[in-house]
């Protein structure tokens, strides 16, 4: 008896670990952060790659940088994802032996309007009570942003998510 119920404590904290996508809570802020194997030491050119990503500055072994007015979409997604809106946001990678950490802070989705640019942080749309929020479609559009940044920044085809 004791057996099983170590057994069930064990599968019951396993998958409260489990994450679907590489979205994180930080000091309130929704944070993208994802690991990449990868011995690629020339990041500026394969960031000039992207037309919307720029790299602002770097010290050493971090690089910084913006990515500004992206348009994505995916099926399933919510309003945030349809065409006509955009995001941005900054981003920081840093190189290490045989790998590269990627992280991504202040997401904002715009709509340009005939009257303004409207622009929303992730925080508000993501996060609810410090937690992410529980729903298809805000799960959708994670997964989404997800797949897409990992598209982006993939300088090889292996990454984890963690450094």
């Amino acid at each position: 008896m004791k057996k099983l119920i170590l057994l069930i404590l064990m599968f019951v904290s396993l998958s409260g670990m489990c994450q679907v996508n590489s979205f994180m809570i930080s000091n309130d802020k929704l944070i993208w952060e994802n690991v990449f194997i990868s011995s690629e030491a020339n990041i500026p050119s394969t960031i000039s790659r992207h037309v919307r990503l720029k790299i602002t500055s770097s010290d050493g072994t971090i690089y910084k940088g913006t990515g500004t007015d992206i348009k994505n979409t995916c099926p399933g997604t919510s309003d945030f994802m349809k065409d006509g809106f955009s995001f941005s946001f900054n981003f920081e990678i840093e190189l290490s032996e045989g790998k590269y950490r990627v992280t991504i802070s202040n997401l904002v989705f715009s709509k340009n309007t005939k009257k303004a640019k409207t622009s929303t942080g992730a925080e508000k749309y993501f996060i609810e009570n410090g937690l992410l929020k529980k729903d298809g479609k805000i799960e959708a559009d994670l997964t989404c942003l997800d797949n897409y940044f990992n598209k982006i920044f993939t300088m090889t085809t292996v990454y984890k998510n963690r450094l």
